[in-house]
């Protein structure tokens, strides 16, 4: 993945941490809601237009929540390598079992 999420730390002054937290929370129901969709529908290659696009929304939505919550809580990039490595290794373990 390569996207570029410009700093969030005006979004997270002018709001504040506890109500983004909460925009968060909804922002995650919504993407729950978009794949619930896709789903449904099937997970094909004709899915609709509309319900792509949505869940396109859905995802921009939440990795600009992720980046948020990485400069709220200060979480380095070598800390999140280091969980994303190994959560892979751990299913890739699972898979191999």
């Amino acid at each position: 993945m390569n996207v570029e999420i410009p700093g969030q730390g005006k979004v997270i002054g002018f709001y504040g941490k506890e109500a983004q937290m909460l925009v968060h929370c909804g922002e995650l129901a919504e993407m729950i809601q978009a794949i619930t969709k896709i789903h449904r529908i099937g997970c094909g290659p004709d899915v609709p237009p509309d319900a792509y696009e949505n869940l396109v929304e859905e995802v921009a939505d939440c990795l600009i929540c992720f980046q948020q919550l990485i400069e709220i809580y200060g979480i380095p990039d070598h800390e999140l390598q280091r969980m994303i490595d190994y959560k892979c290794v751990r299913q890739e373990a699972r898979m191999d079992a």
